[in-house]
């Protein structure tokens, strides 16, 4: 038994907007489907983005902290290098100021700093161990003479100081000029580490 029109109309009308309802149901799941999928791959790349952000952060943290680990040791082995040519520099003067050679070397070091004074008299300063006398302090004028111009009369103090050099002082003791070894050594230091320096450098 066929299906009167009616119904089959009726039919036909039902498949036609079932069909239209599962066409729009499936765009729609589509295009949130798509949505999803963008938003997704957005947030994968701000991921990605982020990631390599902390990373190069990361990576300039350690470059950052292998040059200062890297400077560190450079500078322990400077300051190694230094403390080992200051314990050659003193086991060498100690025993050079005990020799009769060490006299010239004094004297020069008296006229420089009874020039770096500038008094006109001035007492000097030395240490007992040297060997200090009237003799070098005419000659440490007579240089002084010769090289600048400048006349000065040297006396010896009768308070000693420590350590090898000598200390130049106007008479009433107010002013002074230090030209102990420990002292032009550390005048020097900023040219004695360079060289160091350079030779570490060279020897890397």
């Amino acid at each position: 038994m066929s299906e009167s029109p009616i119904f089959e109309g009726i039919l036909s009308d039902a498949r036609l907007k079932a069909e239209k309802v599962i066409e729009k149901a499936q765009k729609e799941a589509g295009d949130i489907l798509k949505e999803a999928e963008d938003k997704a791959e957005k947030t994968r790349e701000e991921e990605r983005k982020n990631t390599k952000m902390r990373l190069d952060a990361l990576s300039l943290k350690e470059e950052s902290a292998v040059r200062s680990l890297e400077r560190l040791r450079e500078l322990k082995n400077n300051d190694a290098a230094y403390n080992a040519v200051q314990k050659e520099v003193d086991a060498y003067f100690d025993s050079y100021f005990l020799k009769d050679e060490s006299r010239s070397t004094l004297i020069a070091w008296i006229a420089e700093a009874a020039y770096g004074l500038g008094y006109r008299q001035a007492k000097v300063a030395y240490s007992p161990k040297e060997k200090v006398d009237e003799s070098m302090l005419r000659q440490a004028e007579k240089l002084l003479m010769e090289k600048t111009g400048f006349q000065v009369t040297l006396q010896l103090d009768d308070a000693p100081v420590s350590g090898w050099g000598v200390q130049l002082s106007s008479l009433d003791g107010k002013v002074y000029f230090n030209n102990q070894l420990d002292v032009r050594l550390r005048r020097m230091a900023k040219d004695i580490k360079k060289i160091i320096q350079e030779n570490t450098c060279k020897a890397e």
